[in-house]
């Protein structure tokens, strides 16, 4: 399991682009994954990432809290 999540700004012919970038995947199948979000001087745009970064940790954290949940039952027996 690979967890990560951000953005990036981009400049280009420019201008400043805004991106947001996740792992997405299982084992070998991870990729990074960027996502366009708008012009980096856009407050909707910048907002939209947050959002995104929110949503993903929020994922993350409930998935990891998961597995946890499973190694402590698996680990717990005789």
């Amino acid at each position: 399991m690979k967890v990560g999540c951000g953005f990036v700004e981009k400049e280009i012919r420019g201008n400043r682009y805004l991106y947001f970038w996740c792992f997405q995947g299982r084992g070998a199948g991870v990729k990074k994954i960027e996502r366009y979000m708008g012009p980096a001087s856009d407050s909707e745009a910048r907002r939209r990432t947050l959002g995104e970064i929110e949503a993903y940790a929020a994922r993350a954290t409930s998935e990891l809290q998961e597995r946890i949940s499973l190694w402590r039952r698996e680990l717990s027996r005789p």
